[in-house]
């Protein structure tokens, strides 16, 4: 019968050998798991940390929009509750709207640009020629995440920053949403101050119009009754012979001068007409006569008291500031170091094995 054959060719080692080989290396095991493990916490240890820290925001409240839709208020029912206007007020500003305003402003270029330029910049080592700037403006994309919603049911967003330096990193956190936020409320504010504009400058025109008109009209009286008052002394007419057809039309609730025409004032005598004329000449205003006045006049004070004050307006709700990080994200001192021990090891018995197949063959 044939004899058995050893399975193992003379190129293999069986574990009893494998863990000689290790042991006689045991110090070239050691000092490789060694040097690597150090220069693994040498890095953990001496690489410059970094700090995260963001900030979370929710849409704003009513009460935030509550100066902005004053303004639909002051040009919608409380003017035209004057007198029946069918003109349309300021459309009042939703929370819903004024949150997306400041989100497409969060997460613009120009927003990220001018932080850039003013803040981001000027804080780094490098920042002369044009490689540096846009390697600073790569880094400031990497360190600088913006989370919008994703759908209709998520409401909030956030912002998230890392750097060096804790505090310097959360305080350019909040003035990156500061940013967005004032660009935003300044968005709406401009739009609502221009319709603000178009209207005042609407009712100047009329008010203006109805004051000339009432002008002329005054001048054209005057001319009546002195040419009627020149008719009534040429006749030696003092005071109308008889003043009951005026009372008679007065009884029916008529104008005594819109039955009379014109060409019959000098019946009414030179006494009356010197009299209208005197007071008509004293008169320094035409405005308490005039109708349409008074309800032009409350539009235009209504309109006056919208405050566009952009500090009485919030676009959206700080859900939570960012706040100064205690400890670094990275480097992960421990993570690092196990994985350095881990790996010397590992490199340690490659280099043990090497070296007994390289001294073996």
């Amino acid at each position: 019968m044939p004899q058995n054959v050893n399975t193992h060719t003379s190129d293999e080692i069986d574990l009893h050998e494998f863990f000689h080989v290790l042991w006689k290396s045991r110090r070239l095991i050691a000092v490789t798991t060694l040097v690597v493990a150090c220069l693994a916490t040498a890095y953990a240890f001496l690489s410059a940390p970094i700090y995260q820290t963001s900030v979370h925001i929710l849409p704003p409240s009513a009460g935030g929009l509550a100066s902005y839709n004053v303004a639909s208020q002051l040009t919608g029912d409380a003017i035209r509750g004057t007198v029946p206007d069918s003109a349309s007020g300021i459309a009042p500003l939703t929370t819903a709207e004024a949150y997306e305003t400041f989100l497409r402003h969060l997460n613009s270029n120009s927003i990220r640009q001018h932080f850039f330029v003013k803040y981001y910049l000027p804080a780094q080592k490098d920042n002369q020629t044009e490689g540096d700037k846009q390697r600073a403006w790569k880094r400031l994309n990497d360190e600088l995440i913006i989370k919008l919603p994703r759908s209709a049911d998520e409401i909030e967003s956030s912002l998230t920053l890392e750097g060096n330096d804790p505090g310097t990193t959360a305080k350019w956190a909040n003035t990156y949403v500061s940013l967005a936020t004032r660009a935003a409320t300044q968005e709406l504010l401009n739009g609502l101050a221009g319709e603000v504009k178009i209207r005042r400058l609407s009712l100047e025109d009329q008010i203006n119009t109805i004051r000339e008109a009432a002008e002329l009209i005054r001048q054209d009286r005057i001319v009546r009754l002195q040419e009627a008052l020149t008719i009534a002394e040429s006749i030696g007419l003092k005071t109308p012979a008889d003043a009951a057809p005026f009372n008679a039309i007065n009884t029916h609730g008529l104008s005594t001068e819109s039955v009379i025409s014109s060409s019959l004032l000098y019946l009414r005598g030179s006494n009356a007409l010197k009299a209208e004329l005197q007071q008509l000449g004293q008169r320094t205003s035409d405005d308490p006569y005039i109708v349409e006045l008074p309800n032009l006049l409350k539009k235009q004070a209504l309109l006056d008291n919208i405050n566009l004050n952009p500090e009485l307006m919030s676009v959206a709700t700080i859900d939570r500031a960012a706040i100064v990080p205690d400890e670094p994200i990275k480097p992960r001192k421990v993570l690092i170091v196990a994985l350095g021990l881990i790996l010397g090891c590992l490199l340690g018995i490659l280099g043990a094995l090497f070296r007994h197949f390289y001294r073996r063959y």
